[in-house]
């Protein structure tokens, strides 16, 4: 069949992974979701089918096809936003019904599919002779999930491996965090604990994958600490409410993403109130906000 335009052919990234990008809607610059293929000694598991497009499973089918695959064991979900589970019903109808695994901060989003499996922090599973460690890695939503691929036999704790990290990471500039779902506090600690594991590659849900998973890591959260210092520098200027701040700090920003940002700019707000940094005067969530003398 012909590839839709703009979509990346499948791409293989270590051993047992594979990277299959599908059209989505999803929040710019992306177009696509990347769902993964864990394939070993013909069995498989989907990760995150974030594309309703029928075209879509057929593209699925046919990598799994390729790559000799007689049984789909299980879909592993990073979150469930709909840009990463729109396509999950087509996917467990046509493979009958393999087993489904999510967060369980994440499970009550799920609508129209059978119960799913619920996933504790450090379980690792096995697809064939590859070891997937799950990691909770909350920040971009509660019950967020990165699973490591081949990190060892104990499951990683000998560094390496390939890191599928939904939204934690975006291949190309910074993924989102906001109210009420973000919490950067939560964030900067998930990336911490991943840069900690030593994975050799991340494997983002939009974008190329990234090859130099340590200094990416390093990178994303000094994106998120510099947005913290200028929030900080605009308080301390008399900038005091969030439309003024978004205005300061996001000053070429289109009219259709000031919400957008104004959430993350109050993820922000509540990290810094959490630390006794800010202090929120009155109940408007708009502000004003004050540095805490």
């Amino acid at each position: 069949m012909s590839r839709q335009a703009g979509v990346d052919a499948p791409e293989r990234l270590a051993e047992h992974v594979w990277r299959v990008a599908l059209p989505c809607r999803t929040l710019p610059p992306f177009d696509h979701v990347n769902t993964y293929l864990i394939v070993s000694d013909g069995v498989a598991a989907v990760v995150d089918p974030g594309s309703s497009d029928p075209a879509s499973l057929d593209l699925l089918g046919e990598r799994l096809d390729a790559l000799e695959v007689r049984l789909v064991k299980a879909v592993l979900l990073t979150h469930t936003h709909p840009d990463h589970v729109a396509g999950l019903a087509g996917v467990l109808a046509a493979y009958d019904r393999p087993s489904l695994y999510v967060h369980a901060a994440e499970a009550g989003r799920l609508q129209d599919v059978p119960a799913p499996i619920l996933l504790d922090d450090d379980r690792v599973l096995t697809v064939g002779g590859a070891l997937v460690r799950a990691l909770h890695t909350p920040g971009h939503s509660p019950g967020h999930l990165s699973f490591l691929v081949d990190a060892g036999r104990d499951g990683g704790n000998d560094g390496g491996g390939t890191a599928l990290v939904g939204d934690l990471i975006a291949g190309k500039g910074s993924t989102w965090v906001g109210y009420p779902e973000g919490d950067v506090a939560a964030y900067l600690a998930s990336l911490t604990r991943l840069r900690s594991l030593r994975p050799e590659r991340l494997g983002p849900g939009h974008g190329a994958p990234v090859a130099a998973a340590d200094a990416k890591l390093a990178q994303a959260a000094e994106h998120r600490l510099e947005r913290e210092r200028a929030v900080l520098a605009a308080l301390a200027d008399g900038v005091e409410r969030l439309d003024a701040l978004r205005g300061r700090i996001y000053p070429e920003l289109p009219e259709a993403s000031h919400e957008l940002a104004e959430r993350s700019l109050l993820a922000h707000l509540l990290k810094l109130m959490h630390e006794m940094k800010v202090v929120h005067l009155g109940e408007d969530p708009s502000g004003p906000y004050a540095l805490r003398r």
